[in-house]
């Protein structure tokens, strides 16, 4: 009889979990599929500063006009890296867009209206962290590799992405190179020459193949992270932790990383606690519950290299304990 109860538990909070994550990935691939067919990305993508400073505020300032959240971002940061966007920009877009965007604020201003300090830090320290990680990952560069067929376009190497679009396009004018997983368009689109009934075809095409790409990663993700928090001892460890602020801390760190909160949700389940963890514990849980956890992990190793992944991982963790502990010995 345990058995079953724990399998009911595990499916309430698996179909609960998926109910909240994949409309914002749709959402994503559905805009990263209407900049591929609809709009002439590289026109739009040409206008965008490259300086690095200004890269990465423009980066962190499109959240507000791309409300899709931690988990519609992935797809649409994708494609911006494949159309030669600058990367200060999309990492700092990356970064960015769970907390800096329209949504995510009113329910920040909502649920948050209480906790003033919580809700300013949340919001002002994710900008800074998109800013300075767009300043620190802008030291890699787009790079042309070079073909020994003189007739073929040169290919783009860039060092973040392991893989790109997955739809080759069969136009025997203008077609797509295919760098591995990637495909690259060669300097001219070819998408505008095609009639209204190809590109539609095109864009469902599309949003059906990340969508299989992009949704099997994260129903993965989400599993695993449902079945660790089915058996993680959360109240146990944050009676464990009592009133000692690191270990406060790094316990709210573990439940944001495990946590399957979907898009816009990590402030409903942190207020209840509010009384009984440090601030810098809260801070940390809704930082690093916004800004990467099981869910978008899955959808970040399909998509970055492992090593500039691995650093951007890493960068977020001891930012988010630093922001933390600064938050509860000097702000508390």
């Amino acid at each position: 009889m345990n058995d079953f109860f724990l399998l009911g538990q595990f499916i309430t909070l698996l179909s609960s979990a998926l109910l909240l994550s994949l409309p914002w990935l749709l959402l994503g691939i559905t805009l990263s599929s209407t900049f591929l067919v609809w709009t002439d990305e590289q026109k739009w993508v040409a206008n965008f500063p490259r300086n690095r400073l200004l890269g990465s505020l423009v980066g962190s300032a499109l959240g507000f006009l791309l409300p899709v959240g931690s988990l519609g971002s992935v797809p649409i940061a994708r494609r911006l890296l494949l159309q030669g966007a600058p990367i200060p920009l999309v990492v700092s877009f990356l970064i960015a867009a769970p907390i800096l965007n329209v949504l995510a604020i009113a329910e920040i201003l909502l649920t948050l209206q209480h906790q003033p300090r919580l809700m300013f830090l949340q919001i002002t320290l994710t900008w800074f962290v998109a800013i300075v990680f767009g300043l620190i990952f802008s030291t890699y560069r787009l790079s042309r590799q070079a073909e020994n067929d003189e007739e073929s376009a040169p290919l783009i190497n860039i060092p973040l992405l392991r893989s790109g679009a997955l739809i080759p396009l069969k136009s025997s004018h203008d077609p797509f190179q295919r760098n591995g997983g990637l495909i690259f368009g060669s300097g001219i689109n070819p998408i505008a020459k095609f009639s209204w009934s190809q590109k539609l075809q095109l864009f469902g095409r599309n949003i059906i193949e990340e969508f299989q790409e992009f949704g099997g990663a994260l129903v993965f993700g989400t599993v695993i992270a449902c079945s660790i928090l089915l058996f993680f001892p959360q109240a146990f460890l944050l009676q464990w932790a009592d009133q000692q602020p690191i270990a406060q801390t790094l316990v709210m760190m573990s439940l944001g990383f495990l946590m399957p909160l979907g898009a816009f949700n990590h402030q409903g389940f942190v207020v209840p606690l509010l009384d009984q963890v440090w601030l810098g514990a809260s801070l940390s849980f809704l930082l690093l519950s916004a800004l990467f956890n099981l869910q978008s992990l899955a959808l970040w190793l399909i998509t970055f290299r492992w090593r500039p992944l691995i650093y951007l991982l890493l960068l977020i963790v001891l930012f988010v304990f630093l922001f933390a502990m600064i938050t509860n010995f000097y702000l508390t």
